[in-house]
């Protein structure tokens, strides 16, 4: 199994890639501490996990809550003593309702909301996690971000946060190498999610995502659990500080 016993700790685990992620993880042998905003939502994805043979616990909380993020990261060591890898998996796209952009009409407010759900809540995990893995003197972090971080798709407050994730990621692997501490991020292209299912009802964006890259058709998110399952395992144990882009070639084509 290649998460055999490793703690982890994946936001936004109530649907979507945290979902399938934490299913996965599960079966490859972690112990999974799961977030979700929503209780149902969080609680089927523990139920899914038990059925796959998992151990797991739910913690149900708000990521742009400092507060709420302490918390999470204080059960995780109540329940397990450690934590070997944390998924920044929560996020806010494009079926949020949020404007997102041209940024000439993009409420301040929704821009400082935006940063807090894609980027508050990555900082606010990672800055309570990373003491307990440098004492322990091990630990991976993997941070969602998007290939909007990479090319220009519009969106501009979406990808601004993006963009500063992978940014981020970079910097917080050069600082923590020295503890054996590895951080890296997943850029996902178009993926079967409910953060997008609306949009994939309109021809308009389903056509785009769909005819452009080399590999055709719409990720799903098993896509991006397994690219995960390869930065957080130990296959993976000489990459730091890289951005593993999961999109059919998009951002090539």
């Amino acid at each position: 199994m290649r998460m055999k016993d490793k703690i982890c700790v994946i936001t936004g685990a109530g649907s979507g890639i945290g979902r399938a992620t934490a299913v996965l993880f599960a079966k490859e042998g972690a112990k999974v501490v799961l977030n979700g905003r929503r209780e149902a939502n969080t609680v089927e994805t523990l139920r899914l996990v038990k059925e796959a043979g998992g151990q797991a616990i739910a913690v149900v909380g708000n990521m742009t809550d400092e507060v709420d993020v302490k918390a999470l990261i204080d059960k995780a060591i109540e329940a397990y003593g450690r934590i070997d890898v944390l998924f920044n998996n929560a996020g806010v796209g494009y079926s949020s309702g949020i404007n997102f952009g041209p940024v000439q009409g993009v409420p301040t407010s929704e821009w400082e909301k935006v940063f807090a759900i894609n980027l508050n809540s990555v900082f606010f995990a990672t800055k309570y996690a990373l003491p307990y893995m440098i004492a322990q003197k091990y630990g991976v972090v993997l941070n969602n971000a998007s290939i909007n971080g990479v090319v220009g798709c519009g969106a501009e407050t979406y990808s601004a946060t993006k963009g500063g994730m992978l940014a981020f990621t970079r910097a917080c692997a050069v600082e923590n190498g020295k503890h054996n501490i590895r951080i890296n991020c997943v850029s996902p292209g178009a993926t079967q999610t409910p953060m997008i299912d609306d949009l994939l009802k309109t021809d308009e964006f389903r056509d785009r995502w769909t005819a452009a890259p080399p590999l055709k058709g719409i990720l799903s998110s098993d896509d991006i659990a397994y690219a995960a399952l390869f930065l957080c395992s130990d296959e993976s144990a000489k990459i730091t500080g890289q951005n593993l882009v999961v999109d059919g070639g998009f951002t090539i084509s």
